[in-house]
């Protein structure tokens, strides 16, 4: 070939190299824009009805992720990893090799599970503040363009709730009110006890301050009354019953994962005997560290609170650690808390331990899941205590401390302090199980148990509550509890877009209780004279053993069915065969029914629900919560002849919520509790052994006859960009509607019950800027009806005529109160990623006195200084 050919063969193979790189070129230019195409079309527009404030949190959790071509399963554990949330599904309803091709850009969780889901039967569920399910809907979601999203927001009604229902159930069909607190919510507000959790987040429900010398807690009302003194809901903690519900009053929030909370008897077709204000379950965090770490956090406070009942301003402090480790298929959780409180009241002092264990751990189709806790407290009580001058009526004395010398009238005479002291636990443990999507197994066993020295008094209408159980250290009580549970609950789809979940179950609890009382002695009181008022007697109506020993047995056998409709119309019916034995010389059997609907209506992006249910609770005549006070000095011996405690009624209600930025839920209730018990006072005069005159307050336990309890309920959260908002109000107006025959106390049809409230009331605020976060919260009760027991005292004293004190006559000592606020604030400032510091005060109006009574005394203004931190 000569020259000519092979420069022409070059230029051919040259030509032919190039259009072949611009054929490649053209081809991968292709390709890309194909991909670029692909990627474009699965991006998840962030529209107006994508914002993060329409969803509950934390799907409102804002996430940029680039998720090309894979696996639903892959897709779903990036997704999760980015968002720090935990989620759960059942791989069975989910193809997860199916390809998924998604770019997120600054796309809140919800909208990104919307777009994973689509054509799935799935929708996500929020069940804790970390922790969000994937469950069945009964009816796959419709297809439909990413950008408009799924037909319905999942929101806070699409929050689990374990209370309330079988084994864990969306808040969206339930039928009565349910109120949800967040631990992360009450740690901010420097919650520590759970009373004043409730108080502060739970409309309808009020609780009294611990006084000097008190570790129980004291429910002034739960919708209005059910019993005199002893008005409690049932308590749970992990799902395990808690045997005196007076003793739970420790938190520590940053172990709580939420409280649950249903308010009057709806819940008691599902719990049994002893629901018959409501139920409160305690749960706590399960949820391991982030990414499966070892998380170490501790915090301490100190600073002092002021008293008008001391020479010198207490020390009060705080400190707890705790520890997480693990993820939430398996996790370890401990934690302990020590807080002290000095002498706001000369003699009386406070110390309080808290320790507590957890633990999970989840297999293909079970969960199980452990819990250990211990709290222990001893109060000192105080004998420092003068009343000075003042009559009968509103004109009482005023409380001052004993001075050297004194000679005026005391509160409790003796110059020994005495006070409470409770150790209680409780250990158990949960196992759930899926064998089928159609079923679900759960088994709750446990023990609870107290060791308690010194009974309370609050319930009394005497001396003796008036001297803030300065006497009560010589008698004990002790009880241990243990219950099992099982719950089955299925599933069928009975028609086109109908769901009906169907609960079996069954229960069983055994109490042992052991009541030690010795003998209290009174020494002469001088009669016609203001000499100092002496300790004061119990007067029985029979002997009393120094021990007594009793056993309880409850065994419960309930069904429930829940109907659900288009997931828009919700019927439930329930009932539960309660058998109680030990509590009074025959064996007692209840029925409990409760019958609920409610409607969901999807309005844009509002929700708004409307709801109405019935219920009926019951109480037995002897009960733990009852013997831990005075008041179960008489009732074994009277039980035959006392009925138990039974309180039914309805409640309607509606609830609307547009997102996460506002919630707003409003409640009637129409209750009627019968058979109320009440501690009827008589005076009585012994003559001692040195042949003086003493005179000491007896009580005979009496079904008083029917209270109708009614009411509103209103409570609002609203967020706005960093400010939080939420506030409560309640109304009650509980009165006396009927007498039962023989009873000889001092109410009459028409009263209003004592020591209820008719209002209370809750604010709280907090706003978060950059480094700094100021909280602020107030709760009020107003106008109620109790006892002038600084009036009753000084009476005693005075050698009042016999019958004054007695019965009708103990009318003249009712006092009317006005209101009590109580106002905290705090502010914290991070320093750096894990360390913070932190400022509070406490009771800040500096109420010390006049709740619920004028001779009851706590903690006054305090004031702390502490650091917060995290390993």
């Amino acid at each position: 070939m000569g020259a000519h050919g092979r420069v022409g063969t070059a230029a051919l193979g040259t030509v032919v190299r190039g259009a072949a790189v611009r054929v490649a070129l053209v081809l991968a230019a292709l390709v890309l824009a194909g991909r670029a195409a692909g990627a474009q079309s699965c991006v998840v527009r962030v529209t107006a009805s994508d914002r993060a404030s329409q969803w509950a949190p934390p799907l409102d959790r804002i996430v940029s992720l680039r998720l090309p071509e894979m696996s639903i399963r892959d897709a779903l554990d990036r997704l999760v990893a980015e968002a720090r949330v935990e989620l759960s599904y059942s791989a069975e309803l989910l193809p997860l090799e199916r390809q998924v091709c998604l770019v997120l850009d600054r796309v809140p969780v919800g909208a990104a599970l919307e777009s994973l889901l689509r054509g799935s039967t799935l929708r996500p569920i929020v069940l804790g503040t970390m922790h969000v399910v994937l469950a069945p809907t009964g009816a796959p979601v419709v297809s439909a363009p990413v950008t408009h999203g799924m037909s319905r927001r999942a929101g806070v009604l699409d929050r689990v709730v374990v209370t309330g229902s079988p084994d864990g159930a969306p808040q969206r069909g339930s039928p009565f009110a349910l109120d949800v607190l967040d631990g992360a919510t009450l740690a901010e507000h420097g919650v520590s006890t759970l009373g004043e959790a409730l108080d502060l987040s739970v409309p309808g429900v009020w609780t009294w301050s611990a006084a000097a010398g008190a570790v129980t807690g004291r429910y002034g009302s739960i919708r209005g009354a059910s019993s005199f003194g002893v008005s409690a809901p049932k308590v749970y903690l992990d799902g395990i019953e808690v045997a005196n519900p007076l003793l739970v009053t420790q938190l520590d929030p940053a172990r709580i994962a939420r409280v649950e909370v249903i308010r009057g008897p709806q819940g008691a077709a599902l719990y049994g005997a002893d629901a018959i204000s409501g139920v409160v379950n305690i749960l706590t965090r399960y949820d391991g560290a982030n990414d499966a770490r070892t998380q170490l956090h501790v915090s301490a406070a100190a600073g002092v609170t002021n008293t008008a009942f001391a020479p010198r301003d207490p020390l009060v402090q705080d400190h707890a650690v705790s520890l997480r480790r693990g993820s939430p298929s398996r996790s370890l959780g401990l934690g302990l808390t020590l807080g002290t409180v000095g002498a706001f009241v000369p003699g009386a002092s406070e110390r309080r331990v808290l320790a507590d264990a957890n633990g999970r751990v989840t297999r293909d189709h079970a969960v199980l899941s452990g819990t250990v806790r211990l709290s222990l407290q001893r109060a000192n009580a105080t004998t420092g205590l003068m009343l000075d001058g003042g009559g009968n009526g509103a004109a009482t004395g005023s409380l001052r401390p004993r001075l050297p010398g004194d000679t005026a009238r005391g509160l409790a005479g003796g110059d020994s302090a005495s006070g409470q002291d409770v150790a209680h636990y409780t250990v158990g443990g949960t196992v759930a199980m899926m064998p089928s999507l159609r079923w679900t197994h759960t088994v709750i066993a446990g023990v609870d148990g107290y060791r308690l020295r010194g009974l309370s008094a609050a319930a009394l209408p005497g001396p003796l509550a008036a001297s803030g159980g300065a006497l009560l250290g010589d008698s004990n009580g002790a009880a241990d509890r243990g219950s099992i549970r099982f719950r089955s609950v299925g599933r069928y789809d009975v028609a086109p877009a109908t769901l009906l979940t169907l609960t079996l179950g069954a229960e069983q609890a055994m109490s042992r209780e052991v009541l030690d009382r010795a003998p209290v002695t009174a020494p002469p009181v001088t009669t016609g004279g203001a000499g100092a008022l002496g300790p004061w007697t119990v007067g029985r109506l029979r002997s009393v053993t120094s021990q007594e020993v009793t056993t309880y047995a409850n065994s419960g056998l309930l069904a429930q069915g829940v109907m659900a409709w288009q997931d828009r119309w919700y019927v439930s019916a329930g009932a539960r065969l309660e058998r109680t034995t030990g509590a009074t010389p025959l064996p007692q059997q209840s029925f409990l029914p409760m019958l609920g609907v409610a409607h969901v209506r999807d309005v844009g992006t509002a929700v708004v629900k409307l709801r109405g249910a019935y219920g009926a609770g019951i109480r037995p005549a002897r009960t733990l919560v009852r013997n831990t006070t005075w008041m179960g000095v008489g009732t074994w011996a009277s039980s035959a002849n006392l009925d138990a405690e039974r309180q039914s009624g309805t409640e309607f209600g509606a609830d609307l919520l547009l997102g996460s930025r506002l919630a707003l839920h409003m409640t009637r209730f129409d209750q009627r509790a019968s058979g109320l018990i009440q501690p009827v006072a008589s005076l009585i005069t012994t003559v001692t052994t040195t042949g003086r005159l003493g005179r000491s307050m007896a009580y005979t336990l009496q079904n008083v006859g029917a209270i109708a309890n009614r009411g509103w309920e209103l409570d609002a959260s609203t967020r706005l960009s960093r400010l939080s908002l939420s506030g409560a109000l309640s109304l009650v107006d509980s009165r006396v509607a009927q007498l039962a025959p023989g009873y000889r106390g001092d109410l009459r049809i028409g009263d209003r019950m004592l020591d209820v409230p008719s209002s209370t009331m809750s604010l709280s605020a907090a706003w978060a800027a950059g480094r700094w976060t100021f909280t602020s919260s107030a709760i009020r009760a107003s106008d109620w009806v109790g006892y002038d027991r600084a009036a009753i005292a000084e009476a005693v004293a005075a050698a009042a005529a016999p019958r004054e004190l007695e019965g009708p006559q103990l009318r003249r000592y009712w006092l009317a109160y006005g209101a009590v606020t109580r106002w905290r604030a705090g502010v914290s400032y991070r320093v750096r990623d894990g360390l913070s510091m932190l400022a509070g005060g406490d009771n800040l109006l500096n109420v010390q006195t006049g709740a619920p009574d004028n001779t009851t005394v706590i903690v006054g203004r305090t004031m702390t200084l502490g650091v917060r931190t995290q390993f």
